[in-house]
């Protein structure tokens, strides 16, 4: 039962939370007691609105028509939206508490901390609760989410935003931005959703002797854009924290960014789970970007390597793949 609910909470995916706050947090002021206890918080609110995301999908139907998720436990009936509701909700509310105890007691100016809490919870709810599935810029709400996700992390550390906190919010919002609007809407492109804005772009599926065939379109420019400007955004991070280390980490992660972005743009036979292993690879290249470029090699590598092995073990263990979950 326990593999259920860590399936429906998405754990192996903790490690993109977890990156997120950790690394502002650490850029600035903290306490080892701190750290330990964003360790803790970040697993159980990442368990608890991943797993409010795979519920309001479940529960509105959406998830039904989808072949993709035949073996999630929602769908699999072994949790019952019932159980699902209560522990999900109820963890909610508990974690927005446990959110602003912790900037009270954590952050030298609680006041942007506590109104970060509060733009991360209510956009996430209104992502999670139908706009990702019915509104055509329903990737806004959650990339501001996941911004203000970043900013509560940077506010636990730091009295304001310097310019350097500025860039890393805005990289955080494009990393999300094309993680939703592009590589989200092309795991999907067969389910023809009416939120899927590459579509109206000119992305489609073609049928051909060897199976469907991606075209993109226009729309590979509208990633180029994306991903190109968080590019940028990474450059001036090295920039503003210079050494050579950084230039050359900035150098091999942007070739592999690079790389990652020309397959995942180019015209090819449509296989979802080649798919899904682009994206994995391009969602951990640009998380792991920017740590380096803020911090020191040594808190770095803890990070980086602590969080591909936690993906690539949970993985294992819930969905049977080192690199992504069969839903």
């Amino acid at each position: 039962m326990w593999k259920n609910w860590l399936q429906l909470g998405r754990a192996q995916t903790w490690p993109a939370t977890f990156l997120l706050i950790m690394t502002p947090f650490l850029q600035g002021q903290f306490t080892f007691i701190g750290m330990l206890a964003l360790v803790l918080f970040t697993w159980f609110v990442h368990f608890a609105s991943f797993g409010h995301n795979s519920l309001m999908d479940a529960a509105m139907m959406y998830d039904q028509k989808d072949p993709s998720k035949k073996d999630h436990p929602l769908i699999s009936g072994k949790i019952s939206l019932t159980a699902a509701h209560n522990v999900i909700h109820w963890s909610l509310c508990g974690l927005s508490i446990w959110a602003i105890i912790l900037s009270v007691a954590l952050s030298p100016n609680p006041l942007p901390s506590i109104i970060s809490i509060f733009i991360w919870f209510v956009f996430g709810y209104a992502y999670n609760s139908g706009l990702s599935k019915e509104s055509l810029i329903g990737f806004l709400p959650i990339s501001i989410c996941f911004t203000a996700m970043a900013g509560w992390g940077w506010f636990l550390s730091h009295w304001d935003l310097n310019p350097g906190g500025i860039i890393y919010l805005a990289y955080a919002f494009l990393t999300i931005l094309y993680q939703t609007s592009w590589s989200g809407f092309i795991k999907e492109m067969q389910l023809r959703e009416r939120s899927n804005i590459l579509v109206r772009m000119g992305a489609k599926l073609d049928e051909t002797f060897w199976g469907k065939k991606l075209l993109p379109g226009k729309s590979r420019f509208y990633a180029y854009l994306v991903k190109g400007s968080g590019l940028v955004l990474a450059c001036l991070l090295c920039w503003l924290n210079f050494s050579l280390v950084r230039l050359v980490v900035l150098v091999l992660l942007g070739t592999v960014v690079i790389w990652l972005l020309y397959q995942t743009t180019r015209n090819r036979v449509y296989d979802r789970n080649r798919e899904l292993k682009l994206m994995s690879l391009m969602e951990v290249a640009t998380i792991f970007l920017p740590i380096p470029l803020m911090l020191g090699l040594l808190e770095s590598a803890v990070l980086m390597v602590g969080g591909v092995a936690y993906f690539w073990v949970m993985n294992k263990i819930l969905w049977g793949t080192p690199l992504f979950p069969k839903v």
